[in-house]
């Protein structure tokens, strides 16, 4: 039984006042082509006012039709990396929170390359002083594509579409790969329960050439959605059912694929708080509709709201992650992140860079057969010897058991004996390490870097 648990009777009362909310409320939707699509579905179209209800016999019969995503075979994935956001720099030397450089951005994509378990940075607009906002998206692919970063696709107004798309077409003739290797997209309709005019023109220039954009939403509960879990997460569904049935309507997908990204609202200061239990909570309960509905599922998790490395930081990463992980069989740890994306902390980085590998060493379980229940060994060590000295633990322990970096592995003796460090003092070790390291070369070409930065310019000029 996952926990927290959700009954067959809870499960059914949400998906009733789910299908209340679809019928009775619908979708706000400002663009005529996506609502075309959707009456193609079944849906109830008011071109007037721009809405779009579905009849609970269509929400049905839609379910109905889709592939069912199979939950027996989920092997459990954890997955950590670095995001680049526009925010403040938390510099390991002077501990200042800094603006952003390309210097810094480069440096923090450094260390995300040097850390086992993160390995990627990626960038989500673009935080540098002196670059004009209108332009961000362009400016972040061309930082991302040059550096070895990955860029996290925003797309903030139509007029760029186009820019994004010949850059994105520059990088795929340029290595000799497909557009879609290249573009990437992301657009967040306004919850609750509007796909405004802004966004889904994004959407549809390039659904209507055939590239895929993301359709992603987050909710406060008691600010953007009910302040009852209940009633956040019956909106949520809602929502979720309707992104699916556009994607479906544009791309003709079967599945069905359920997100998590709901929060309780700090009615104190307004806060849009990322540690609080109530997020894990929500998507557990996700979780479970997602196996009822039959649908795969990711959560939003392995966030903080603390402001620096501490404990606060590693006990909300650990209390979004680990439920979701439990529940859905894969979560992601956003590492170096801080007080809800404003923070960047390359020392948090290497902190949470221990904790996905602890992570990945529970979500791999451990084999149960014969062989490794190891009978042979426990006979021959016999009632009150030991294991230390066998060769079946020589054999074996390095590939069994995981071995920390960070975390204390002596007991106080010892360790007063010798460095007395604590694990943000060794991340610092392993920081300055990975400083000496060389750089990494640019990724594109002198003549590709002249193509992208031409589009910008015109951009700009627009």
């Amino acid at each position: 039984m996952l926990f927290p648990s959700v009954t067959p009777s809870e499960i059914e009362t949400l998906h009733r006042n789910t299908l209340r909310v679809m019928s009775e409320v619908g979708m706000a939707v400002e663009n005529e082509h996506i609502l075309d699509r959707l009456a193609s579905l079944g849906g109830e179209v008011d071109k007037r006012r721009q809405i779009v209800r579905f009849a609970p016999s269509v929400v049905e019969k839609l379910l109905a039709e889709s592939e069912r995503f199979d939950w027996t075979k989920v092997t459990p994935v954890v997955t950590a990396s670095a995001g680049i956001y526009v925010g403040r720099y938390l510099d390991p030397e002077t501990g200042r929170y800094e603006k952003w450089t390309v210097e810094r951005i480069l440096h923090y994509a450094k260390v995300a390359r040097h850390l086992e378990h993160v390995g990627q940075a990626g960038m989500l607009g673009c935080p540098l002083d002196g670059v004009p906002h209108t332009i961000h998206p362009l400016y972040q692919r061309y930082l991302c594509w040059k550096h070895g970063i990955g860029s996290g696709g925003s797309l903030w107004e139509l007029a760029l579409c186009p820019y994004i798309l010949e850059m994105s077409q520059i990088m795929a003739d340029a290595e000799g790969k497909r557009l879609a290797d290249y573009f990437g997209g992301t657009v967040y309709p306004q919850t609750p329960l509007k796909f405004g005019k802004t966004e889904a023109e994004q959407f549809v220039f390039f659904a209507d050439r055939g590239l895929r954009v993301g359709i992603g939403h987050m909710m406060s509960a008691g600010g953007t959605g009910p302040a009852t879990l209940a009633g956040a997460l019956t909106v949520w569904l809602a929502e979720t059912l309707f992104i699916n049935f556009i994607q479906r309507a544009f791309f003709g997908t079967r599945g069905l694929h359920f997100h998590c990204s709901i929060t309780a609202l700090d009615m104190k200061s307004g806060m849009y708080p990322y540690g609080r239990p109530e997020r894990p909570l929500t998507n557990v309960i996700m979780a479970h509709l997602a196996r009822h509905y039959g649908a795969s599922f990711t959560g939003h998790g392995g966030h903080t709201d603390a402001k620096a490395p501490s404990p606060e930081a590693g006990a909300q990463k650990a209390l979004t992650c680990i439920p979701i992980l439990m529940a859905g069989g894969r979560c992601h740890v956003s590492a170096g992140l801080l007080s809800v994306d404003e923070i960047f902390s390359p020392i948090q980085m290497i902190l949470d860079n221990e904790f996905a590998g602890a992570l990945k060493r529970f979500a791999r379980g451990c084999v149960i057969s014969d062989e490794t229940c190891a009978v042979d060994v426990i006979k021959q060590v016999g009632p009150g010897g030991n294991f230390l000295d066998t060769d079946h633990t020589a054999a074996v322990y390095r590939a069994e058991h995981w071995q920390p970096a960070l975390w204390s592995r002596e007991m106080w003796a010892r360790w007063w004996d010798g460095d007395r460090k604590t694990d943000v003092e060794r991340a610092r070790d392993i920081y300055h390490l990975i400083k000496s390291q060389p750089d990494l070369p640019p990724q594109i070409s002198d003549e590709t870097e002249k193509a992208l930065l031409g589009v910008i310019e015109r951009a700009k000029a627009r």
